[in-house]
């Protein structure tokens, strides 16, 4: 697993293409090693995830009755949840690739959005923080989590703007795979895991 100083400097990189600068693929491994370590970026973002399961947990049992708990079970089921989402836009990108085209860029794809996962975990857990703190914040918290949402989804395609060389069509497909893809998958398994209040 990574150190933090070497996620930094992954980070750096991807700021540097988000601006369209490609120097900053010089921050970033984007070798075949450098594919897998990638996958490690899940690693760094659990504590961000934990925050939004502990949130999940606190809406679930508020539509159970007084006293209703949940198992370590639970938990298991949102990162099995979470893991899915990560990964299914990865699969799609990679199936996708040579029929679309863009086989060569699959690397550096998978490579810097998986990294820019990290942070923008971490500024997603933000609103679920905030419920934790104030549970009556749900308003504030469902606006900040739009304006992150927006935000990110800004990031993200002008990362993929940088990564497939401003193929501007291109990069919003990706982007698009990225954002929706999840989404769905999460609402199926959510319901299908039993994570969905009654």
């Amino acid at each position: 697993m990574p150190l933090l100083d070497e996620v930094l400097v992954y980070i750096k990189g991807l700021w540097l293409l988000i601006q369209g600068n490609q120097e900053g693929y010089h921050w970033l491994d984007i070798s075949e090693s450098g594919l897998w370590r990638s996958f490690t970026a899940i690693l760094w973002t659990l504590p961000a995830l934990a925050v939004g399961w502990a949130s999940w947990r606190l809406y679930y049992l508020s539509a159970l009755p007084t006293g209703a708990t949940v198992g370590i079970a639970f938990f298991g089921k949102l990162l099995i949840v979470d893991l899915v989402s990560w990964l299914l836009p990865i699969v799609l990108i990679a199936l996708l690739s040579r029929p679309l085209g863009f086989s060569v860029l699959v690397v550096p794809v998978i490579v810097t959005t998986n990294w820019l996962q990290v942070p923008l975990t971490y500024a997603m857990a933000v609103p679920a923080a905030l419920l934790l703190v104030l549970p009556g914040s749900v308003g504030m918290a469902a606006l900040l989590w739009l304006l992150l949402l927006v935000a990110c989804s800004a990031l993200l395609f002008r990362l993929l703007r940088t990564v497939t060389a401003n193929q501007n069509l291109l990069a919003a497909t990706l982007a698009a795979i990225f954002l929706l893809s999840p989404l769905m998958i999460m609402q199926f398994l959510q319901r299908l895991l039993g994570l969905m209040p009654v």
